[in-house]
């Protein structure tokens, strides 16, 4: 699969630039017919949010958390077939050149065909899926899940190499409180003498 990078339109929730910018990506979409997962021109945005455990977490426009499958690291599709009915595409109609990102978000976006008429949204070349286990905003169910040839996690939206980018789920997720084993003390040994007989007693 070839792996594209694009131009993206960067700012913070006061940006008038990014607003004005976003308005006209908006503009440009409308007449445009877009299937269900795939976003329109103009109607994707990536920012960053605190999910809980992890801050900083990548999401969508809608705050559905996003992840990435460890062997797609370079734009490598691996997630096919059955693997879509459980990971869905971050999708965009083939006529996108450009994603609004909001503030704390730093990698590099790019894209990966995903047929003739979408393209799949790269995130420093690895591509980016929400989970169908998350029923809401700003879950982590995915995170860690072993599947379809490697390991899924959310993704640092501040991340600025391949190599950051996915969350180590070892480092993230709450410590679990050790058990302390509960011994049960062995009984008391106890010796008993027994005098040996015979002689008797001499005066």
């Amino acid at each position: 699969m070839k792996l594209t990078t694009v131009t993206t339109i960067r700012g913070t929730k006061n940006s008038r630039r990014a607003r004005l910018a976003a308005n006209t990506l908006v503009l440009g979409a409308l007449g445009a017919t877009a299937a269900i997962g795939v976003a329109s021109a103009g109607s994707l945005s990536l920012g960053a949010s605190s999910v809980p455990h992890f801050a900083g977490a990548l999401v969508n426009q809608s705050s559905r958390s996003l992840y990435v499958l460890s062997d797609e690291k370079g734009g490598a599709l691996k997630c096919t077939g059955s693997c879509l009915s459980s990971w869905i595409p971050v999708e965009v109609s083939t006529s996108v050149t450009k994603v609004s990102l909001g503030a704390g978000v730093r990698g590099k976006i790019g894209f990966v065909a995903r047929g003739k008429s979408k393209k799949q949204v790269t995130f420093n070349s690895y591509p980016l899926y929400s989970f169908v286990g998350d029923s809401g905003v700003r879950q982590s169910h995915g995170e860690g899940v072993k599947a379809f040839g490697g390991t899924w996690t959310l993704v640092k939206a501040a991340a600025t190499t391949a190599s950051a980018t996915p969350f180590a789920a070892s480092a993230t997720k709450p410590p679990t409180t050790p058990t302390t084993p509960t011994t049960k003390p062995d009984p008391p040994t106890t010796t008993t003498t027994t005098p040996a007989g015979g002689g008797g007693v001499s005066y």
